[in-house]
């Protein structure tokens, strides 16, 4: 569940609607409808010691450790404001009165300045540290950029099918977006913003509210999320404040950093031979609709060791590797992360392992044979990738992106990860197929995938196949919970 957040009990409830074509202005019901499809609940799991909720996009653990802010001016039904998104009760809690786009477009970058005015909501991802540190520890860190990750695609996916223009910011002083959303340090943490609707690029429009507000401490009231106490893991937070940014110059900086990065990633391919993928350019993906295909998704716990085709493995490559509107990507088709991945199971593909090659559009065999007991190994020696019918590892060079982009480069590789690793969930349901998401030996990975994969690290693991089992499509469980069923824990 949500940190549910409380500052003066003041609550909008949102009511989420199924996929619509209209591409007008953003009003309150297609914001609904993006946070729902994000962040919403879709299934209610009832066990003798209690009832799990799961949400539209996967998490590490069935965790949840993201949260969603949102920030926008005056909407139909919804005055300017800054407001937490809880998905318990889908509701939004006033946090700040008044319109504070302005005071975010100066924590950005100066390009990003205009975007953010003229978008009319803006959408920050967040992370609650404990929330899965209890169990994964100090590696939990990553996760919190897979998870936001995953989220980014499915928000993605709904804007575009409104037809509302989205970007992707991760170039930001740390300090003002936590306090302005009133985040307590070293417990809870932003890490990404999406602005929804506005005009990308030009010079800042001369508006009527930039003279900006000072952004005063707010305490809002958070319930705890463990009734045992929370432990703390100190190095998580070294890590993040390493790679914080302190001032609007230092952002301008980071977000110009890809010149550098693109020369050291383009050197060294080598392959046995090129295969061109063969993707359907008919409408192969839009049929089940989108909101039915989130709704059917989730993360397959048995593989049925059948094949998958060569098309529908081209059809996952091709969407996954689309162009992403990141902040630090400055030109069309500029990517930090590779496509490695071990066939076990597909028609007209020889077993074993590839690389994709997204500037040539086409796969390149490094090593032929079955490596079914390899893919099971490598992800922790879980059956479940043994029996996966492809198994993607999702890497980058990370020395050459922290050498472009500094410390904050690790968040940047690990989040357009989760990114790729939600678009593959979304194509692969979309093709009635399963995928689920794995950690891995790290070393171990880049081994198996040496020489070509030298000095490259991985970032996150997916299997992709056909599932062992029929599982029920989830529902639009918006609202499911009232305020008193969450306080009911608590009392």
């Amino acid at each position: 569940m949500s940190a549910l957040k409380s500052i003066n009990g003041s609550t909008e409830t949102i009511k989420p609607k199924k996929n619509t074509s209209n591409t007008g202005g953003l009003n309150s019901k297609q914001l609904a409808e993006i946070l729902f499809f994000s962040a919403g609940i879709t299934r209610e799991m009832n066990y003798p010691y209690g009832t799990y909720y799961m949400r539209a996009a996967s998490a590490t653990g069935a965790l949840y450790p993201i949260e969603l802010y949102v920030i926008n001016q005056t909407l139909p039904d919804l005055k300017a404001g800054v407001y937490h998104f809880c998905p318990g009760d889908f509701t939004l809690t006033e946090l700040r009165q008044g319109d504070y786009r302005a005071e975010l477009a100066e924590a950005t970058s100066s390009e990003n300045e205009s975007t953010i005015i003229s978008s009319p909501v803006t959408i920050v991802f967040t992370s609650i540290a404990w929330r899965n540190a209890w169990k994964y520890q100090a590696r939990s860190y990553r996760h919190w950029f897979w998870d936001a990750g995953v989220i980014a695609a499915n928000m993605l996916a709904t804007t575009s099918s409104i037809g509302l223009p989205t970007n992707l910011i991760m170039g930001f002083v740390d300090a003002t977006i936590n306090r302005l959303l009133g985040l307590t340090d070293k417990k809870e943490a932003a890490i990404a913003l999406a602005t929804v609707g506005g005009v990308t690029g030009g010079s800042s429009p001369d508006l009527q509210f930039q003279s900006k507000k000072s952004i005063s401490v707010i305490r809002p009231e958070i319930l705890p999320l463990s009734k045992m106490g929370e432990n703390d893991y100190p190095e998580i937070w070294k890590i993040h404040d390493s790679s914080c940014i302190n001032n609007k110059e230092q952002v301008n900086t980071w977000v110009n950093s890809s010149v550098t990065l693109k020369r050291e990633l383009t050197a060294g391919k080598s392959s046995h031979y090129q295969l061109p993928l063969k993707h359907d350019d008919a409408e192969s993906l839009t049929e089940p609709s989108l909101g039915s295909v989130i709704l059917m998704r989730g993360s397959t716990r048995r593989f049925a060791q059948e094949s998958i085709s060569y098309s529908q493995l081209s059809n996952i490559l091709h969407h996954s590797s689309r162009v992403i509107p990141l902040d630090f990507l400055k030109e069309l088709g500029e990517s930090i992360v590779d496509f490695y991945f071990i066939v076990n199971d597909v028609k007209g593909l020889e077993p074993g392992s590839y690389f994709f090659n997204q500037a040539e559009n086409s796969l390149e065999q490094l090593k032929r044979g079955t490596f079914r007991s390899m893919s099971e190994y490598l992800c922790l020696g879980q059956q479940l990738f043994r029996e996966a019918s492809v198994v993607f590892f999702l890497m980058t060079d990370l020395q050459a992106v922290l050498k472009a982009f500094g410390n904050r480069g690790y968040r940047a590789a690990q989040f357009e990860a989760g990114i790729i690793a939600g678009k593959i969930y979304l194509s692969s349901y979309a093709q009635e197929l399963g995928a689920s998401g794995s950690t891995f030996y790290d070393d171990a990975v880049t081994e198996f995938f040496s020489p070509h994969s030298k000095d490259k690290s991985t970032m996150i693991t997916i299997g992709v196949g056909v599932p062992g089992y029929r599982s029920k499509p989830g529902k639009i469980l918006a609202g499911r919970l009232t305020r008193a069923d969450l306080l009911k824990e608590y009392a």
